[in-house]
């Protein structure tokens, strides 16, 4: 970036050179300040770089904050990315099991989203997921951590919360995306799973529990939240 800011000031420098015969008039000026002292041009050096190089770290703690962000976040939605999102809950669980705190998970997909896709077009299947994650935005709490793990699929980090709580968090939720309008010809609707962490638990058995909860959500007939109180495993 630097380089491409400095090119058109050196250009300009040769241009005036070419045409007023810079470097003689700048040489015969030198001449007439031979007595000045170095320490004159080191005292003006000593002020100008660390200037320079104040301006040039703060450019780069700007660039490296935006990539950071970047990197955890979704580009789509603007949410959590995945690879942040199995980072917080590896510490909440952690977090947890320290503190024996309750802690739930909550995985949801909107259903036949490929058919949503293949009908209407995957920009149309865009704006649905950036519609339904402003949507349901507003009800997840600011301690929650909703991300998006996949093309479709979504997960809620519930903290301090246990599985009957979240729940009903879950069914809000679901509600909220059956009655909102999606600008389609047909509802979009959304299943849900939901568990709660167990004493000794990892992360990865808590997110493949919820996961199978989900399943069987859509294998129950969709638009439906299953949860702990399931009698399953």
């Amino acid at each position: 970036m630097e380089l491409l800011f400095c090119s058109p000031l050196f250009l300009g420098i040769i241009l005036l050179n070419m045409e007023f015969d810079a470097a003689e008039h700048v040489f015969a000026y030198l001449q007439q300040y031979e007595s000045m002292q170095l320490d004159d041009l080191l005292f003006s050096l000593m002020f100008i770089l660390p200037l320079y190089l104040l301006i040039f770290a703060w450019r780069r703690k700007r660039e490296i904050e935006m990539l950071v962000s970047q990197a955890g976040t979704d580009s789509l939605t603007g949410i959590l990315n995945r690879r942040r999102a199995v980072e917080i809950l590896t510490n909440e669980v952690r977090r947890s099991h320290r503190s024996d705190s309750p802690l739930a998970l909550i995985v949801f997909d909107i259903d036949h989203f490929k058919l949503i896709n293949d009908t209407y077009g995957h920009p149309a299947g865009d704006r649905v997921l950036q519609q339904l994650i402003r949507s349901i935005s507003q009800y997840v709490r600011s301690y929650d951590y909703l991300a998006r793990i996949g093309g479709e699929e979504f997960m809620i980090i519930v903290t301090e919360t246990d599985g009957s709580v979240a729940t009903n968090i879950a069914d809000r939720l679901r509600l909220q995306v059956e009655t909102e309008s999606f600008g389609l010809d047909r509802a979009v609707t959304a299943s849900f799973g939901v568990s709660q962490l167990r004493k000794g638990e990892s992360y990865s058995d808590l997110m493949h529990r919820t996961d199978e909860r989900l399943y069987w959500a859509k294998n129950e007939g969709r638009n439906r939240v299953v949860g702990p109180s399931a009698g399953r495993s």
